[in-house]
C-alpha cells in the first residue's frame, strides 16, 4: 500500500514539539548582503567558505548531496571523524534541545539571536560567524562552540539549552525544535516549508556531517486505545452527533479538577474539568499529515453491533471503519483482548470492513495465516511492515482453521517478520497488546521479557498499548542502531473519564531518516465528553502526562 492523500498545513499543536505559526522577520536583502560580507571576511582569514540561504531561498533539499550514512550518523559519538569534505555543501542547521525539554516547542530566528548574544546557544565549531550573520546579529568576542559531533553530549537534561546541529548528526538523544513552523523532522507539510537557517558547511567538516536529503525523512504516527462503544457510542449514536463529530476534534484546556467516587469509594480519583479551545480538525490534521498513521483498535466491528453503556463487552458500528479511513489511518492492529467479544464471525467482519475503508488490519483473521499477515505501507520507496500481536489473552487465538487473534509467541513472531521482510519491509514494527497489569505508567517485568523476545526474533521497534494510561518509553542504542519501545499511549477513542490518568494520553510520532530512527516525539491529549480526543498544549496542560511518561522512561547515555 502506498501512503495516500495530500499533507495539510501545520496546526497550533502538533506532534511534540509543536509546529506553531510564527512571524518571519523581514530584511531578506540586508541579511543576504551581510552574510556575503561576513562569508568573504571569514574566507580571507581562515581559508573557509560559508554562505547561508535566506528564508525565501531554496528548501531544505537544496544543495543536498545524498543521505547520511546510517552507521556514521547514529554512532555513539554522534558522527564520524572521517576525511574532511573536499568542497563545502549547503546544509540546514537543526535547532535541538535535550530530549526532555518538553517546554520548548518552537522557536524563531530573533529568539535564537537573543540566545546567541546571551551565550546560551550552542554552536558547531567552524560556523560561528556565518551563523551570526544568518541570525542578523554580530558575535561579541569569541563565540563558544562545540565540535558538531559533541553537541548532543553538551545538552544537559532538565535544562532548556538549545543548540544548532547538522541534521545528519540528529538522533533520538535530542529533540528537534521547529524553526518558524519549518521542521526538518516533522510532517511533510512542515518539511516542505523553506528552511530559514541553511549554511555552506565548513570545508573542515567530514562529508558525512554535511550529507542530508530531506526526501529520506518519513514520520510514523501511532495512537492509543480505540474501542468506540459505551461513552463514545452514547455521544455519536444515541445523542446523534454522528461519527464525523470525532474527526472535528481540535484543542482543549484543563480548567480545574474534581473527585470522582465511582470506582474508588470513598477516596475517589482526581478527574478533569475541560473546555474546548477551538482549532477544529487539529487531531485529523495530525493523523492525516503523517506519512503512516497507525491505530490500536481493540474491539470488533459487526453489522449486528449493539451500543453498550456499561460493562466490558464491546461491539462497534462498522461505520467507524470509514471514519478511520477518512481521518487518515493506514494501519490498525486488531490483536487485542476484546477482539472476539462479538463472536468469532465478527473477527472476519472487522478485517473486511477495514480493508474496504483503506485501512490495513493486522493481528487477527479467520485463520492464523490471515492473523499473521503484516500490513505493508510504502512511503517514497521505503516499506514499513507492521505486525499485530496479542500477549495477554482475553480473545481466542487464531488457529490454522479458526478465527482469532495472533498469539505473541516466538514462532509466530518469526513467521510474521519473515513475511514482512519477504514483502520488502525494511523497517518492521510490532504493534503489541501486552499490559497484563493495567493502569500504571512503568514497564512491567512481563513487558521487559517480551521486549527481549521480540527483538531476538527480528523486530525493529515496538509500539505497545493497553495500560489505558500513557506509560514509559525506552530508546535503546544497540551498536549504531536506535530502537524504540513504547509501553502504552493511553486512550484515543475510548471512554474512561473516572481518573485523570485515563483521560489524558499521548500521540507518538516516530521520525525516520531512511531506515534510521532519528526522533521520538509526544503530543499530549485529553478525552472530552468521555468520547472525543483533543490536543492539549504541551507547555502547560500537557505537562502532567508528559512528565508521567518521562519519569519511567529510559534513554541511552549521551
Amino acid at each position: 500500500m502506498t501512503r495516500r492523500g495530500s499533507e495539510p498545513d501545520a496546526i497550533r499543536y502538533m506532534a511534540w514539539p509543536a509546529d506553531r505559526r510564527l512571524p518571519s522577520p523581514g530584511g531578506g536583502g540586508r541579511r543576504l548582503l551581510l552574510a556575503l560580507l561576513v562569508a568573504a571576511a571569514v574566507a580571507l582569514v581562515a581559508g573557509g567558505a560559508w554562505l547561508f540561504a535566506n528564508p525565501s531561498g531554496p528548501g531544505p533539499t537544496a544543495g543536498a548531496t545524498g543521505s547520511a550514512s546510517p552507521s556514521a550518523a547514529s554512532s555513539p559519538t554522534e558522527g564520524p571523524t572521517a576525511t574532511p569534505s573536499p568542497a563545502a555543501v549547503q546544509v540546514p542547521l537543526a535547532v535541538v534541545s535535550a530530549f526532555d525539554a518538553y517546554k520548548t516547542i518552537a522557536v524563531d530566528r530573533p529568539a535564537l539571536a537573543k540566545r546567541l548574544a546571551a551565550g546560551t546557544l550552542v554552536l558547531p565549531c567552524g560556523a560561528e560567524a556565518v551563523i551570526a550573520a544568518a541570525l542578523e546579529t554580530t558575535l561579541q568576542g569569541a563565540a563558544p562552540c562545540v565540535a558538531a559531533d559533541g553537541i548532543t553530549a553538551a545538552l544537559d537534561p532538565g535544562r532548556g539549552d538549545l543548540a544548532l546541529l547538522p541534521p545528519a548528526l540528529v538522533t533520538p538523544r535530542v529533540k528537534v525544535v521547529p524553526l518558524e513552523s519549518a521542521d526538518l523532522f516533522g510532517q511533510a507539510s512542515a518539511r516542505a516549508k523553506p528552511y530559514p537557517l541553511t549554511i555552506l558547511a565548513p570545508a573542515a567538516w567530514p562529508a558525512a556531517w554535511s550529507a542530508w536529503d530531506a526526501a529520506d525523512v518519513r514520520v510514523v504516527v501511532t495512537t492509543g486505545v480505540t474501542c468506540p462503544d459505551r461513552g463514545v457510542a452514547l455521544q455519536t449514536i444515541l445523542n446523534k452527533k454522528g461519527w464525523d463529530w470525532l474527526a472535528t476534534a481540535g484543542t482543549a484546556r484543563i480548567t480545574g479538577t474534581h473527585v470522582d467516587h465511582r470506582f474508588n469509594p470513598p477516596a475517589g480519583y482526581v478527574t478533569l474539568n475541560l473546555v474546548r479551545t477551538g482549532n477544529e480538525g487539529a487531531v485529523k490534521e495530525l493523523i492525516s499529515g503523517a506519512d503512516v498513521a497507525v491505530s490500536d483498535f481493540e474491539c470488533a466491528m459487526t453489522k449486528n453491533y449493539k451500543v453498550h453503556l456499561s460493562g466490558t463487552v464491546f461491539t462497534i458500528d462498522p461505520r467507524v471503519a470509514r471514519l478511520m479511513g477518512d481521518v487518515g489511518f493506514d494501519v490498525a492492529t486488531v490483536a487485542a483482548d476484546h477482539t472476539t467479544n462479538a463472536g468469532l464471525g465478527a473477527v472476519g467482519e472487522t478485517v473486511d470492513f477495514m480493508k474496504a475503508a483503506g485501512v490495513q488490519p493486522t493481528g487477527a483473521g479467520r485463520t492464523l495465516d490471515e492473523a499473521l499477515a503484516p500490513a505493508i505501507v510504502e512511503v517514497n520507496g521505503l516499506k514499513f511492515g507492521f505486525i499485530g500481536l496479542d500477549a495477554i489473552g482475553g480473545s481466542r487465538y487464531a488457529t490454522a482453521t479458526g478465527s482469532g487473534v495472533a498469539h505473541l509467541t516466538a514462532a509466530n513472531v518469526r513467521t510474521a517478520v519473515a513475511r514482512a521482510r519477504a514483502a520488502g519491509a525494511q523497517v518492521v514494527i510490532a504493534l503489541v497488546q501486552w499490559s497484563s497489569v493495567e493502569y500504571q505508567a512503568t514497564f512491567t517485568s512481563f513487558q521487559l521479557s517480551t521486549k527481549k523476545l521480540l527483538y531476538a526474533n527480528g523486530i525493529d521497534h515496538i509500539v505497545g498499548d493497553d495500560f489505558h494510561w500513557a506509560g514509559a518509553l525506552a530508546i535503546d542504542l544497540v551498536g549504531s542502531t536506535y530502537r524504540y519501545t513504547g509501553s502504552s499511549q493511553g486512550n484515543f477513542w475510548f471512554d474512561q473519564n473516572w481518573s485523570r490518568q485515563t483521560e489524558e494520553a499521548v500521540i507518538t510520532s516516530l521520525t525516520f531518516a531512511g531506515t534510521r530512527l532519528v526522533q521520538v516525539r509526544l503530543q499530549s491529549t485529553v478525552v472530552v465528553d468521555n468520547a472525543q480526543l483533543n490536543l492539549t498544549d504541551p507547555t502547560t496542560d500537557g505537562q502532567f502526562v508528559l512528565k508521567q511518561v518521562l519519569k519511567g522512561s529510559t534513554l541511552p547515555p549521551r
